[in-house]
C-alpha cells in the first residue's frame, strides 16, 4: 500500500486526486493533507481519510473522534506548523497541488529527501524547475507530472531513447474565449473567461486558459521536466482535448497520448507508476469523435502565448517574473479591477522589464517574484 500526502487537497486538482484514490482502498494510504482556506471541506476530507497530519494556516480544527479513534491503537490527525514541514514528512509520494509559487519550498523538502513529487503545481516547476531536476538527480527522488500535457509526454517517452527525440508537441484547447471576435475581447468578464467548454478547472487556470499563458507556462514545463530547450517545443491547437500531447522522434515518426478529457488519467498515472492503472476514465470511442482538429496557434488572439515563449527563451528571470505578474494580473481581473487584454498588456512590460535576468539561484526565485509582483501592480496601477 502507498502512502500518499495531498498538498492542496481541497483545490479543483487536489479532489479529484482523493477521488482518485477513494476508487483505490485496498492501494493507497493518505497520511497527510493540507488546505488554505476551505476549512468546511478540509473537515470533510479529515474525517473520510484520518491522515496522519493535516496543515492548515489558520490552526488546529476541532473534529469529532470516530469509532476508530477510540481504538488504543488509534491516532487523531495532528496539525503540523507549516506546508514545508508537511512535505518532509514520511509519504511514499506526495502531490503538489498548491496553487502558485506557495509550493516552492514544500517541492524541495520532497525532493531534497529522495521523495517522489507528483506535482500540478506549472509555477513551482516554471520558476525552479532547473534546480528541482538538480534534487531529482542528487538525491535519487522522483518528479511525476499531473498536468495531463506533460503526463502524456511522460507515457510517450517510456521506454524510448531520450536522444531520439525531435520534439515535444502540446495541444491546446483554446479556452473559453476561442470563437470571440477579437474587438469583443476588451469586454470580456471574468464569468465568460471562465466557461471552459471542455476541462472542469480552478478558476486561476481556467483564465490561463482564456488567455492561453497557461500553454505557454507548459512550454517552460516542458523544457524543465524533459530537460530540452525552448526551440524543442511546439504548440498546436487542438479543440477536441482528445490528443494530449505528442512526442516526434528523429526519423518524423510521432507518438501521441489519445484519451476522453479527464485529468484523473494523469493523476492515476503518477499514482499507479511504475504500473498502469485500471479504468479510471471513460473509454475513448474514435467513431463517435469522427474527426480530429489541429491548426497553428493564433498570437494576435493569444499574445500571452507569445509572451511566455519568449521569456522561455529570455531565461529563467523573466520566466519567474512572468509567472508571478499573471498571478497578479489574473486575481486582479477576476476581482473586475482590470480588463481581459490588460493581461497581455501589463505581461509584455514585465517581461521587457526582467527579460535580461538569466538564471537565477535557488535562494533568489522568491526575490524576483516579489519584485515582479510590486513591479506588475505599479504597471496597472493598484495598490
Amino acid at each position: 500500500m502507498k502512502t500518499i500526502t495531498v498538498l492542496g487537497s481541497t483545490g479543483s486538482v487536489g479532489r479529484q486526486v482523493l477521488d482518485v484514490i477513494s476508487k483505490y482502498p485496498n492501494r493507497y494510504k493518505v497520511v497527510g493533507l493540507s488546505a488554505y482556506k476551505n476549512e468546511s471541506l478540509l473537515r470533510e476530507q479529515l474525517d473520510k481519510f484520518n491522515p496522519y497530519y493535516y496543515y492548515f494556516p489558520s490552526g488546529s480544527i476541532e473534529l469529532q473522534p470516530s469509532v476508530f479513534d477510540l481504538l488504543e491503537d488509534s491516532r487523531y490527525s495532528r496539525c503540523v506548523q507549516s506546508l514545508e514541514e508537511l512535505a518532509a514528512l514520511p509519504a511514499d509520494i506526495v502531490v503538489l497541488a498548491v496553487s502558485g509559487i506557495a509550493g516552492l519550498w514544500s517541492a524541495v523538502k520532497v525532493l531534497s529527501r529522495g521523495g517522489t513529487l507528483a506535482i500540478a503545481n506549472k509555477e513551482t516547476i516554471v520558476c525552479a524547475g532547473r534546480h528541482l531536476k538538480a534534487l531529482e538527480k542528487k538525491y535519487g527522488g522522483k518528479i511525476l507530472p499531473l498536468d495531463t500535457e506533460h503526463s502524456a509526454i511522460f507515457s510517450c517517452l517510456r521506454g524510448e531513447d531520450k536522444k531520439q527525440v525531435k520534439r515535444l508537441i502540446l495541444t491546446a484547447s483554446g479556452g473559453a474565449l476561442r470563437d470571440m471576435p477579437l474587438n469583443e475581447l476588451s469586454k470580456v468578464t471574468a464569468e465568460q473567461a471562465l466557461r471552459h467548454p471542455v476541462w472542469n478547472m480552478g478558476k486561476k487556470v481556467t483564465i490561463d486558459c482564456a488567455t492561453l499563458f497557461n500553454k505557454g507556462l507548459e512550454v517552460i514545463e516542458a523544457m524543465r521536466l524533459f530537460e530540452v530547450d525552448a526551440d524543442s517545443v511546439d504548440v498546436v491547437m487542438h479543440r477536441e482535448s482528445i490528443v494530449h500531447s505528442l512526442v516526434e522522434f528523429s526519423d518524423n515518426g510521432m507518438k501521441g497520448l489519445f484519451s476522453t478529457p479527464d485529468m484523473r488519467l494523469a493523476i492515476d498515472t503518477a499514482l499507479s507508476y511504475p504500473a498502469h492503472g485500471k479504468e479510471i476514465i471513460k473509454p475513448l470511442d474514435l467513431a463517435s469523435v469522427g474527426s480530429l482538429t489541429f491548426a497553428a496557434p493564433d498570437f494576435e488572439r493569444y499574445p500571452c502565448l507569445k509572451l511566455a515563449i519568449e521569456a522561455s527563451k529570455a531565461g529563467e528571470g523573466a520566466c519567474i517574473a512572468l509567472s508571478a505578474a499573471d498571478e497578479v494580473l489574473v486575481e486582479e481581473f477576476l476581482a473586475g479591477r482590470i480588463k481581459f487584454t490588460d493581461i497581455a498588456a501589463a505581461l509584455k512590460k514585465v517581461l521587457t522589464k526582467f527579460c535580461k535576468t538569466g538564471d537565477v539561484a535557488l535562494d533568489d526565485v522568491l526575490g524576483i517574484d516579489e519584485a515582479a509582483r510590486k513591479y506588475t501592480y505599479s504597471v496597472i496601477g493598484v495598490k
